[in-house]
């Protein structure tokens, strides 16, 4: 099981598309994509009806993983995981008896904060991630995001520190994503392969 994760800006799923690019056989699992599908089928009114909806997301997420687990395939998992999910993710792992590679994806805090806050503006991210009101048969782009959803620096770097989202499952690979084009993807792969036999 490949875990990436990191922090919002670090390059999560650019990076979970470089490994399934150059891997043959994997089963890519987004806790995002359960997330989005679920905020489109039922929508939200409030923070307090977003934050149940997405408890029920992670439980569907958890059974995508266990049912791919039971067919004894390679699994890539890609999400902002943090220190919440390590137990059940770790206890997965064990009833299953998956090797765990986790890709720990960090960088200069003002740079990951910069390119978060750009994507997020950038309109091509699901507006649930960016509002406490969803619902998608209702939704207008001019809709202001949340509050909270695209926090200050001072807010992210706290956010950051508090959540560590370095969970250090089985082998952890770091990677320094501050310059995109200073990463060696083919040796990256090589060390998952090698991690992996």
């Amino acid at each position: 099981m490949i875990i990436v994760t990191g922090g919002p800006g670090t390059g999560k799923s650019y990076t979970a598309a470089k490994i399934e690019e150059m891997t043959e056989g994997l089963t890519k699992l987004s806790y995002d994509a359960v997330k989005e599908k679920n905020w489109d089928t039922f929508g939200f009114d409030n923070k307090k009806q977003k934050e149940a909806l997405n408890g029920f997301a992670l439980e569907e997420f958890y059974l995508h993983v266990r049912k791919a687990m039971r067919a004894s395939g390679t699994l890539l998992l890609e999400y902002p995981f943090y220190q919440y999910h390590k137990p059940r993710l770790e206890e997965l792992a064990k009833e299953y008896g998956y090797n765990v590679i986790t890709v720990y994806l960090y960088g200069d805090s003002k740079t990951v904060y910069e390119r978060s806050v750009k994507r997020d503006h950038g309109g091509k991210r699901h507006p649930g991630h960016l509002t406490d009101c969803y619902h998608k048969e209702e939704y207008s782009e001019e809709e202001p995001a949340a509050v909270d959803a695209v926090p200050d620096y001072e807010g992210f770097c706290r956010w950051m520190r508090e959540r560590n989202y370095n969970i250090g499952l089985g082998h952890t690979i770091a990677v320094d994503v501050t310059d995109f084009t200073r990463i060696d993807y083919e040796e990256l792969i090589k060390e998952i392969r090698l991690r992996s036999e």
